[in-house]
């Protein structure tokens, strides 16, 4: 029993202050598993599109069909629209990748800037080592003999690897605004390269898998321990990892197994599959509280 003036040591300990997680374990997991599955879904769209002869026939018919045609039959403002992403040029993806940086250097957040711009740049050079080096385009039918390999799109990539890294480097309140300004270039870009025969139908496909992929691997990471970053929703997760390739599925049906649809819906689906993978990756990306303290 302690003297009245003495001072008990019995007091309850004090609770330590709550820490902010990461996207822990399992949210990392989700994200690992999310690049294995599209690249799991690239390596089918390689081989259905590009190894084989029905493939290479349904893809060079569309091609032949675009470089035939002076416009690809959709909308004036969606003609008006691929007009403009025909305009963009490498110095607009350095001035993108710019904004990528400035979008995490303004908040202060210098790593956040550093992932955006792994994105960005990783989507591009994964698609040209890709397209130039590991990937090659056998001569099965002799329309377009010693054509040379186009997939993934290398302008389709850097358009969207930029809306993919703003999305990781910019404040998450901006993502109501940038991913649907994303989607709208991305698909644009997509679209556009089909309907100026530039690339094949599903190029620009790949290219929306590669940037999904860079993003899932880049989320995977354990970089969030100290950041303020909590894990994203399984739901969302699920849907990326399970919705790009469903769009780049559905999109090759539209283009190839509708013979009646014409150029304009061959033009119309890797946009549209383009634009749904940046919707898709800025509702999967983690959530972001303020630090405590």
């Amino acid at each position: 029993m302690p003297h009245s003036g003495e001072v008990t040591s019995s007091t309850a300990p004090t609770a330590p202050a709550p820490t902010l997680r990461g996207p822990g374990r399992r949210g990392l997991g989700r994200y690992a598993a999310t690049a294995l599955v599209h690249a799991a879904a690239l390596a089918v769209l390689y081989v259905v599109c590009v190894r084989t002869e029905r493939g290479q026939a349904a893809e060079d018919a569309v091609h032949r069909l675009a470089l035939a045609s002076p416009d690809a039959g959709l909308p004036a403002p969606a003609e008006r629209l691929l007009d403009l992403a025909g305009l963009l040029e490498p110095l607009h993806l350095l001035a993108g990748a710019a904004l990528v940086a400035l979008a995490g250097l303004l908040r202060r957040a210098p790593g956040r800037a550093a992932l955006g711009l792994g994105v960005a740049a990783g989507t591009l050079a994964l698609t040209e080592l890709l397209k130039l080096v590991l990937l090659d385009r056998p001569d099965l039918i002799s329309a377009y003999a010693n054509s040379g390999n186009s997939l993934p799109s290398g302008h389709t990539a850097g358009v969207l690897g930029v809306c993919l890294g703003l999305l990781v480097a910019a404040p998450p309140r901006w993502r109501l605004l940038l991913a649907p300004l994303g989607a709208l270039a991305s698909g644009a870009m997509g679209a556009m390269v089909v309907a100026d025969g530039w690339h094949r139908v599903s190029d620009p496909l790949a290219s929306a898998l590669v940037g999904t992929a860079v993003l899932a691997l880049t989320l995977a990471l354990p970089w969030g321990r100290r950041g303020r970053w909590v894990r994203g929703r399984p739901g969302a997760v699920a849907a990326l990892a399970a919705g790009v390739p469903a769009a780049c599925a559905l999109a090759l049906v539209a283009a190839y197994a509708w013979p009646g649809a014409g150029l304009g819906a061959a033009v119309a689906a890797p946009g549209l599959a383009v634009a749904a993978t940046v919707l898709l990756a800025a509702a999967a990306l983690p959530r972001e509280v303020r630090a405590r303290g």
